[in-house]
């Protein structure tokens, strides 16, 4: 950080901020043994209200710095770029904090709730941006009704809260103009929601493919309740063996889901491309759908490895392409390998839950597998199916491991040696 202020500084800002630092340093290695829960709650309550009042005032001066122009004792191009280097800040951040003093500085109201610590200065930023953001014209009386709502809504929500009911303010402060200014407003993000939509993505050479996206939120709301369907049940993930199961992150549990929407999505729904079905084609010789270790080619380019290969081919929407040992097409399967919907329907019934021991995924996000691999003649019928959750169903497929079928139906799975 920058040097400690001057000997000998007349300001009364200046003398305190040297007090408190002094005190704070004295406090660097005290231990905090015998601080009991009351105590400590009650202090840490304080402490974020004195790191408000210390916020305020690094902004006013922050503002002064501006007005007196500091930065020509550098020759820095603004205070936001002087403060930056000085005190070895994000210049975007500094450059942030900068135009919160400015805003601060017009809204009086704010600054003392701030200055008082009874807001904090995110809630701050949040506030003065909405304040910010009220259309030109109004009525003075309408803005100063305005920061009093904010700052008396401050008390009580949090930054994510008060951004919400600062986007429709002018409807609680004036819903004579209010709800015509939110509808066009609201109009106006949806337009340029959808002209900014976009999707990139591409390989990350390590058997991933990266992206990233934005779509306008109705459509991304429809995407991520179709994710949280396909991870259900929430938060956990079935383990093989004795039943336990582990937490996963929730980025972890949708990735997993939207993995699982891609591969099980009815592509004769999709227009044609290139004047067939939009549908991967997986081409492998014989032995790898046998039992093979060697990988699969993906009709777009890429490859896959055997195992996986031989799950998609048993159970998603693809097309496996079985070449013969001179590289004849042996067999072009369609899917209508797949169990219908009355199969799966009679299947839930008789196997409610994941087959593997221990697992309880319930039938209706498991997939139907063929006892008797379909490529190896095995028929699409309910003496040959069983309901397996997506982890077990990649397991049955993994050559490292070995399936064990009970007299009861369920099977269990052993890492081969």
């Amino acid at each position: 950080m920058a040097k400690d202020l001057r000997p000998g500084g007349d300001h009364p800002v200046s003398r305190a901020v040297a007090r408190l630092r002094s005190e704070l340093d004295g406090l660097a290695e005290v231990p905090l043994f015998g601080l009991d829960a009351e105590e400590t709650g009650a202090t840490l309550v304080e402490l974020t209200g004195l790191a408000a009042q210390v916020a305020e005032l690094e902004l006013r001066v922050a503002a002064h710095a501006g007005e007196v122009r500091v930065e020509e004792q550098t020759g820095a191009t603004s205070t936001a770029s002087w403060w930056a280097h000085a005190t070895r800040q994000d210049r975007r951040a500094a450059a942030g904090r900068v135009r919160l003093a400015d805003a601060l500085g017009r809204f009086h109201l704010v600054r003392g709730a701030l200055a008082g610590g009874g807001m904090n200065a995110e809630q701050a930023r949040v506030i003065t941006g909405a304040l910010d953001a009220l259309p030109e014209g109004l009525e003075p009386d309408l803005y100063s009704r305005a920061e009093r709502h904010l700052v008396a809504e401050a008390a009580h929500h949090d930054p994510t809260a008060l951004r919400v009911i600062g986007k429709h303010l002018l409807t609680v402060i004036a819903p004579e103009i209010g709800e015509a200014h939110d509808a066009r407003a609201l109009e106006r993000e949806e337009r340029e929601a959808e002209a900014r939509a976009f999707l990139t993505m591409c390989p990350d050479g390590r058997g991933s493919m990266v992206g990233k996206f934005s779509v306008p939120e109705a459509a991304g709301q429809m995407l991520h309740k179709a994710l949280l369907a396909l991870s259900a049940p929430k938060h956990l993930t079935a383990t093989d063996g004795a039943g336990a199961y582990e937490r996963r992150p929730s980025p972890e549990r949708l990735g997993s889901a939207f993995v699982e929407l891609i591969e099980r999505f009815p592509v004769d729904r999709l227009p044609d491309l290139g004047g067939t079905n939009a549908t991967v084609v997986v081409t492998m010789d014989l032995d790898t759908l046998l039992g093979g270790l060697k990988h699969a080619q993906l009709d777009t380019g890429g490859v896959i490895s055997a195992a996986h290969a031989r799950r998609i081919a048993c159970e998603a929407g693809i097309i496996p392409a079985v070449l013969g040992t001179h590289g004849e097409v042996l067999d072009l399967g369609r899917t209508t390998r797949l169990f219908t919907k009355a199969q799966r329907t009679a299947l839930n019934q008789s196997q409610p839950t994941c087959t593997t021991v221990g697992c309880d995924w319930p039938a209706y996000l498991c997939h139907a597998h063929h006892d008797t691999p379909w490529h190896s003649g095995g028929p699409t019928d309910l003496a040959n199916a069983r309901n397996l959750c997506p982890h077990h169903h990649a397991r049955i497929h993994d050559p490292t491991y070995a399936t064990q079928r009970h007299r009861d139906g369920s099977v269990t799975f052993h890492r081969r040696i």
